[in-house]
């Protein structure tokens, strides 16, 4: 028994070196996107001025957690778009973990440990554990937060409540949207073996006083003047009421649920989606629960979502790929649970492959390739447009006026001068699209000998002659370049 014990833990462990050793290698090999930027100068501001800015992301409508983990890598770190990116590995990980142990908890070993395998591969989560934005995160916490809701329900003990709470609490303080996951909490009940009105009305009640201690403590962060726009700003990217109660809606919501549908064939796959289906009967209501769970994560994205990206359904994966690790386990035919397995593990690889070596081909769903490859939010260019600042800057004092006021740029430019000598750089963002420099930046810039302009070809609206163009960094699929140009005041 002591020896099955010791090579399941070696199993486990096993899986996790493989999870960090896929996930550390080359991980800034994607250019910054413009939420990285975005999450990094915040950051950033918090080293600089605790005071003023911790609890600044909060103006923007977005909660604060992912910023106060980040800066302690930052100070670390002097790549910090490596740092920040570490944060989400090392939250992915906890994930890939919490999952784990919930489908030990739901009796199904074997499953777990193919589940977590087939997690570590899947491109969807592959490639959002690799970026400093709050999804991994919230992914995170709310798996560990459904961990301790699983324990609520197989147990009599009242004491995972306070795990559950704290967690939810966590989720909460990752994304608003966690709220999103409530529905499931309650779900999760009819895991019960036996269950009857009385295990039900317990059980609410055990997951109620978790929830409501949890948003307690989100709601005692009211005392912060910023948390009012949380919300106020977080609603933009719902519909609004008018649209919400009219006929549009139904538009809406096949709209949503064709892109949401797109991305889960994209990054999932047929093969995991046909096996999310409850076909064995000895498992069937572990899975119809899974698969409901899913969809009950979902459909409010896509009845109420007015901005959305593939990212925000990141948690629903593992209720897909958990309910297939358990229909593959349920195979009788080794060899067709083998070609499954074969099957996915590949197509993970190859997608890893190019993640780290051919990322302008990284098979990213066409909304995907237009937002972290082929638009201005895409970093393409960073890196290089910094290195060559800072080579003029050697002799010379340069002064930059880029497109944009935050985000790509000039965020993504400014996140590499932090705690450097920059006497001889100033950088200032003036808004897109560039029809011509305000006289503000000519002001500020009046001493400095070269005079630069970062921004997309597609946005420059002014006519500069072309030997005045220094560099050009195009992007794949002859998307916009990311161009400096010299610039002098007439």
């Amino acid at each position: 028994m002591e020896s099955v014990k010791n090579k399941n833990l070696l199993v486990f462990f096993c899986l996790l070196v493989l999870y960090f050793s896929l996930n550390l290698f080359r991980l800034t090999a994607l250019p910054v996107f413009a939420d990285e930027s975005i999450y990094i100068r915040w950051s950033q501001l918090i080293i600089d001025d605790f005071g003023r800015y911790f609890f600044y992301p909060m103006n923007d409508g977005k909660t604060p957690l992912l910023m106060w983990l980040t800066v302690p890598f930052l100070k670390i770190f002097s790549n910090q778009l490596y740092a920040a990116r570490l944060v989400s590995v090392f939250a992915g990980g906890v994930s890939i973990c919490a999952g784990f142990l919930i489908l030990r908890e739901l009796k199904e070993k074997k499953a777990a440990y193919l589940a977590m395998f087939l997690s570590i591969l899947s491109p969807f989560i592959f490639f959002h554990n690799r970026l400093a934005i709050t999804d991994s995160l919230l992914f995170a916490n709310l798996l560990l937060a459904y961990y301790f809701v699983i324990l609520i329900i197989k147990n009599k003990n009242y004491w995972p409540i306070l795990g559950f709470t704290l967690f939810f609490f966590l989720a909460i303080m990752s994304k608003t949207p966690a709220i999103l996951f409530t529905p499931l909490f309650y779900l999760a009940i009819f895991f019960k073996d036996k269950i009857n009105l009385k295990v039900i009305l317990e059980k609410s009640i055990k997951i109620s006083i978790g929830l409501g201690l949890s948003l307690v403590l989100f709601y005692s962060f009211r005392i912060v003047p910023l948390f009012s726009q949380l919300f106020a700003v977080g609603g933009n990217f719902l519909q609004d009421k008018s649209t919400i109660l009219s006929k549009e809606i139904f538009n809406v919501a096949w709209r949503n649920f064709l892109f949401f549908s797109d991305q889960l064939v994209h990054y999932l796959g047929f093969f995991i989606l046909f096996l999310t289906l409850p076909l064995f009967a000895k498992t069937r209501k572990k899975q119809v629960i899974l698969l409901l769970s899913a969809i009950a994560f979902i459909l409010p994205l896509i009845l109420f979502g007015k901005v959305i990206y593939s990212r925000y359904i990141l948690p629903s994966s593992f209720f897909f790929i958990s309910s297939a690790a358990i229909s593959i386990n349920n195979l009788n035919n080794k060899f067709l649970k083998q070609s499954f397995v074969a099957i996915l593990a590949i197509t993970g690889l190859i997608f890893i492959k190019n993640a780290y070596f051919n990322i302008d081909n990284l098979q990213l769903s066409k909304a995907d390739r237009v937002q972290y490859l082929e638009e201005w939010s895409s970093g393409h260019g960073i890196t290089e447009t910094v290195k060559y600042i800072e080579e003029l800057a050697k002799t010379k004092k340069v002064a930059v006026a880029t497109e944009g006021y935050f985000g790509t740029l000039p965020d993504g430019i400014l996140l590499n001068f932090h705690n450097k000598n920059v006497e001889n750089i100033y950088v200032e963002g003036i808004g897109q699209p560039i029809i011509d420099i305000p006289d503000k930046f000519w002001q500020k810039a009046k001493d400095f000998e070269l005079k630069l302009l970062v921004v997309n070809s597609h946005r420059l609206k002014m006519i500069l002659p072309n030997s005045q163009l220094l560099k050009s960094f195009c992007r794949p699929n002859n998307a916009p370049c990311l161009q400096v140009w010299e610039i002098k005041q007439q």
